[in-house]
């Protein structure tokens, strides 16, 4: 057992104890069915008590009244009765694993779309949210009162369901912290104004919450530590705001977060990415410490047990949200306290298959660990009932995952890689700005291929002999994608290259002044075009589509976004490139058709993603073998792709 000082031992939370300080945090999973928390949501979580958390925040931005559905997104609804037997069998499953658990519970206030669910929309003032932009109705007295007895009712409806207690949510720009925010309490009545009065309603809350209660029921709250925003809620005024509560002796713990989602920079910094730095908010965390007396959980890319355990003992907080970090591990906990750290999938901040996708209202999942979502029907690997040979082609993401779970149940796998090392496209991405760990969970899978036993051959090119030479009973082709190059009019006699060549820098000589044509609508030409940025060239960007990255999610694109206009990449909308001719790119507006000129320019980079590459399925199906194809092979799309095929066809073959 290894040796962590703190994070494994237990802690008070209100009347109860936590066997350990690793938190699941209440986060929106996009798993109820019409509204309920169903079998397939409490799988997802049970996999967690299972996998060691020490306390179970569940259900984020369930909704106490409708008002503020939580349809949208496929949340938990919990203003009415009949969530209770829902309710009452999730908490009786999590008790088993002796893990307290609570429930989020909120209004949105101003945030939503009222043409969604064509429901009414509230705020304290009329003052549109920038993400959501649509302009609230101001609340009257009457409607704020019905809104604080549906916050204590929603209480009471999870203390009859068994529940632990609830966390009351004060951050993201949710209603009670937009009361708070000057940018969006306007109010001049007993609600608006100086402090005292712009809290009044979130006390309201807490004290009706805590009345319905009682002692014996864990009430929270989820705060920002600092929202980052002109004229908003800073660091200090958090400080004030979180004293002031505490002061009311109705809370057992602060969470804490940073950013706010009411803008599309701060929704993204709310739940940061790989491009944001470890621990990214434990600074906000200590300062809330600083000031209560209950306590303190921090949040924001906490993925490592021992980064967490020194987080505790530093002083910056008292439990830790590794929501992530459980998302791609769930037995993350149990594998750290057993000192099994090379088997911990650990999270890499991809988010693309997290919260990007629940923020449209599909279901969790994760890029790296494929039975996320699907608990139900893959907690379990089953063992192959005849051992078969299987050959595998591509060392890349969906070949490693494929060799992992064949030789998991039982199959005798043999791996064939061209190159000298695993890990195929991934080694290129990880080589741009923001993007350092994308190939993480190809460095997990390839080590877990090698404990296994996986029969890997590096620097070896597959052919149909050296393959018929295994005496395969089946073949996986997995062989990539290489780029795909654009067919541009004129394009002889210009330095015309793939973002893949730069980042590799194998690129020639490129000159001061570069285009990079966006086709592939993700990272690939943007983070490119920062790559170029950072070498001291002056880049453009030209792309079809209305945005850059407009493939990429609510938490991904606007850091990427940022980072280019700060530094000063020009972009150029609308434009499908056409032809070159003197260094000039001929482009065409796609909604009128006019033709225009961009440049000049000394070279041109293009991102067109990739086409896919086999070159050996039909010689081997030719000779009666049993072949399938996967990942950017079989058609080029996403890093989750490639894995999640690999995972299905380990588990069919």
């Amino acid at each position: 057992m290894s040796d962590f000082a703190y994070l494994f031992t237990p802690i008070r939370i209100g009347h109860l104890t936590a066997k350990n300080r690793i938190c699941c945090s209440a986060h929106a999973d996009a798993l109820a069915e019409d509204g309920m928390p169903g079998e397939r949501e409490r799988r997802y979580y049970e996999e967690k008590a299972i996998g060691g958390a020490g306390f179970m925040m569940c259900f984020g931005s369930a909704s106490v009244h409708p008002s503020s559905t939580a349809r949208d997104w496929n949340g938990v609804e919990v203003f009415d009765d009949r969530v209770i037997p829902f309710l009452a069998e999730f908490s009786s499953t999590m008790h088993k694993y002796d893990v307290p658990v609570v429930c989020q519970i909120t209004h949105r206030g101003r945030r939503g779309r009222s043409i969604d669910l064509w429901n009414r929309m509230y705020g304290p003032s009329d003052t549109r949210e920038p993400n959501h932009r649509e302009n609230p109705h101001p609340l009257d007295e009457a409607m704020m009162d019905e809104l604080v007895l549906a916050f204590a009712n929603a209480a009471g409806r999870l203390q009859a369901g068994g529940f632990d207690g609830c966390e009351v949510m004060a951050s993201h720009c949710h209603l009670i912290d937009q009361f708070w925010s000057r940018n969006v309490n306007e109010r001049n009545d007993k609600y608006g104004g100086d402090l005292d009065n712009r809290l009044r309603f979130g006390v309201r809350v807490m004290e009706a919450v805590r009345e319905r209660v009682g002692q014996n029921f864990i009430v929270g709250i989820r705060v920002t530590g600092d929202d980052f925003l002109e004229n908003g809620l800073d660091a200090p005024q958090m400080q004030e705001i979180c004293g002031r509560l505490n002061d009311l002796k109705l809370l057992d713990y602060f969470n804490v977060i940073g950013g706010s989602a009411e803008t599309f920079v701060g929704e993204s910094a709310a739940v940061p990415n790989m491009s944001f730095k470890l621990g990214v908010y434990e600074h906000l965390a200590a300062n809330i410490r600083q000031v209560v007396d209950v306590p303190v959980i921090v949040t924001g890319r906490v993925v490592d047990p021992i980064q967490a355990d020194k987080l505790i003992a530093e002083g910056h907080a008292d439990l830790c949200i590794m929501n992530r970090a459980l998302i791609a591990d769930p037995h993350m906990p149990n594998k750290a306290q057993a000192g099994a750290f090379d088997d911990i999938r650990q999270c890499m901040g991809y988010n693309e298959g997290c919260i990007d996708r629940i923020y449209t209202g599909r279901g969790v999942t994760c890029v790296q660990n494929p039975v996320i979502g699907r608990e139900r029907e893959w907690s379990e690997m089953p063992p192959t009932a005849q051992r078969r040979r299987i050959v595998i082609v591509g060392g890349g993401p969906a070949g490693l995952e494929a060799a992992r779970v064949c030789t998991l149940r039982g199959h005798h796998v043999t791996l064939f890689e061209q190159s000298e090392q695993l890990g195929g496209q991934t080694l290129i991405a990880k080589l741009a700005p923001g993007r350092t760990d994308f190939d993480g969970a190809i460095r997990w899978s390839s080590l877990q291929c090698r404990k296994l036993g996986v029969d890997i051959r590096l620097a070896t090119r597959a052919t149909l002999e050296t393959i018929l030479a295994e005496r395969p009973d089946a073949v996986v082709i997995a062989t990539g994608a290489p780029a795909r190059a654009p067919q541009l009019a004129g394009q002889e006699g210009h330095q015309l290259i793939s973002a893949w060549e730069v980042l590799q820098n194998r690129a020639r000589d490129l000159g001061q002044t570069v285009l990079v044509i966006d086709e592939e609508y993700g990272h690939q030409g943007p983070t490119t075009a920062e790559f170029l940025v950072d070498a001291g060239k002056e880049v453009d960007l030209i792309t079809s589509q209305e945005t850059i990255g407009n493939f990429l999610g609510a938490t991904t694109r606007p850091p990427l976004l940022r980072r280019l206009f700060k530094k000063r990449v020009q972009i150029f909308y609308h434009l499908e490139a056409r032809s070159i001719a003197n260094g000039v790119l001929q482009a065409r507006n796609i909604w009128s058709g006019d033709m225009h000129e961009v440049g000049p320019y000394d070279s041109f980079v293009y991102a067109y993603g990739g086409i896919r590459l086999d070159e050996l399925s039909e010689p081997l199906k030719a000779r009666g073998i049993s072949v399938e194809v996967v990942g950017d092979a079989f058609a080029p799309r996403s890093l989750q792709h490639a894995i999640l095929e690999g995972h299905q066809l380990g588990r069919k073959l």
